[in-house]
């Protein structure tokens, strides 16, 4: 696919203010932000980063191949460029005209908010498919075509730079998916990445503390998730005001909650190792609702899945049936095979000073055995969340087991170190193994009967970035070959 730049640029929505230096007429078959990766007739979009300036890589990408440039102020580099207020906004916008408008024609359910946003595309995606629509999905655990998980290699790991968006829902377009349902993070709202796509229905989960060493602070990072839900963005909104960010996007919106007065509530809870009973309340009519998911949490997720559903047109008794059956996603609350063992493992992705307290109070809400937990901290990423899940952890285990996580380029033990100062003065019943399979090893070689084992950060992620390298590294693999190899666990 090759278009002329003024083709590609002209009368495109939301770019009318644009200048040309060079030559209109310039051939356009790729689209690129890394200047290493430009290619004959590509076009380079010169991105301002956190630590750098695309703007200084004009010239690589020149000498690549590159034909025109995106930027935000002209440069002196022998290349046709495009001179647009916000590069960022530009390349959502070029590159949906370059794969063809694919959003038109598909409806987009997007869910924003620290936690839960991965259990809410499954479940809805779940829903969706039982009803015998096509679906799309765009998350944290990959991109999936009506179930299958297709083989993309992401650069990042939720919401896809603009380029690979687009390039993604052209080829869900032409595979006949009618809904898309995304994952959609803060970073993503806050860099322009999903500019453009009006999506059918937003839903806010709920805001914890995360991702500071990107925002500096809570209000910041609030203030990109609300982006979901500006004027234009999204035509329908379902969000969850027990979250005190929830209530002030609730202005039109369907509201959900456990704590307060809301449009979708539940009431008469009981939880189980078998999942969750509860009453679903909705306009004004209670339906008996189950899910396959123990916790608060979990029902939370499927009420905020419920809202979406019902608010593309789903029956209510129809989309409670389905979630009744979602079997769960991978690494969330799962729970392995223990061949036999008397004592029992839970796995998930809890990564969050909420999401670990989260996952921790489901299992104490029906576990009568000890909890022992094993969890670390990310590294490059914030810091102040560290004691933080160090105090949580001890309050709600009855041993912890402290070990790394991805600590990509920061020292393990410090983050550990870090974590450890969470705990309470004079708490003992904690052990420091910096090596993650040794860590779930010691565990599960001091399980008594009737335990539970809570292995919570990684999930469904298959590796583990040490010193900025990935390494092969399963939670769950791990628990299985440990089994294997030790008839003694």
């Amino acid at each position: 696919m090759v278009m002329k730049l003024e083709e590609l640029i002209h009368g495109l929505d939301g770019l009318e203010e644009y200048e040309i230096r060079g030559n209109a007429e310039a051939e356009i078959g790729h689209l690129s932000l890394d200047n290493r990766k430009c290619v004959k007739n590509s076009l380079f979009f010169a991105i301002r980063g956190l630590e750098t300036d695309g703007h200084k890589y004009i010239a690589g990408a020149a000498k690549n191949g590159a034909s025109a440039a995106v930027v935000e102020e002209f440069t002196q580099d022998e290349i046709t460029q495009i001179k647009v207020p916000d590069s960022r906004r530009a390349m959502s916008l070029i590159a949906a005209q370059f794969y063809n408008r694919p959003a038109e024609g598909m409806s987009f359910i997007g869910v924003t908010g620290t936690n839960g946003k991965t259990s809410i595309t499954f479940m809805i995606r779940h829903a969706l498919n039982k009803k015998g629509v096509s679906v799309g999905l765009i998350g944290t655990s990959g991109i999936f075509i009506n179930g299958e998980r297709q083989n993309v290699n992401l650069k990042t790991s939720t919401t896809p730079d603009p380029i690979e968006l687009q390039c993604i829902l052209r080829a869900m377009r032409d595979r006949g998916v009618k809904s898309v349902v995304m994952e959609v993070t803060a970073q993503a709202l806050y860099l322009r990445k999903v500019e453009g796509i009006v999506f059918d229905v937003g839903v806010f989960t709920n805001l914890t503390q995360d991702h500071l060493e990107f925002f500096g602070d809570m209000e910041t990072y609030a203030a990109a998730k609300l982006k979901l839900f500006e004027p234009g963005r999204c035509k329908n909104a379902v969000v969850n005001i027990d979250d005190q960010l929830g209530r002030r996007a609730a202005v039109g919106a369907v509201s959900y909650a456990l704590e307060r007065s809301a449009d979708i509530a539940a009431e008469n809870i009981i939880y189980s190792g078998q999942g969750s009973v509860f009453d679903l309340v909705y306009k004004g009519q209670r339906y008996p609702a189950s899910l396959k998911i123990s916790g608060r949490f979990s029902v939370y997720n499927a009420l905020a899945a419920f809202g979406a559903l019902t608010a593309v047109g789903m029956d209510a008794q129809y989309a409670l049936n389905a979630l009744s059956e979602f079997p769960g996603v991978p690494g969330r609350f799962e729970t392995p095979d223990m061949q036999g063992r008397p004592y029992s493992v839970v796995i998930d992705y809890a990564h969050t000073p909420d999401g670990l307290e989260n996952i921790l109070k489901a299992v104490r809400a029906y576990h009568k055995g000890r909890i022992i937990s094993v969890f670390g901290c990310g590294g490059n990423r914030d810091s102040a969340k560290r004691p933080i899940m160090g105090e949580i952890a001890a309050r709600y285990s009855d041993f912890c087991v402290i070990t790394s996580d991805n600590p990509r380029y920061e020292e393990p033990m410090s983050i550990m170190r870090q974590i450890e100062k969470g705990l309470p003065e004079g708490f003992s019943r904690y052990k420091m193994l910096e090596n993650r399979r040794s860590a779930i090893l010691f565990a599960m070689e001091n399980a008594r009967e009737g335990d539970i084992i809570v292995i919570a950060g990684k999930g469904d992620e298959d590796y583990q970035e040490i010193g900025g390298v990935k390494h092969h590294f399963s939670d769950r693999e791990t628990v299985a070959s440990l089994l294997n190899e030790n008839a003694h666990l």
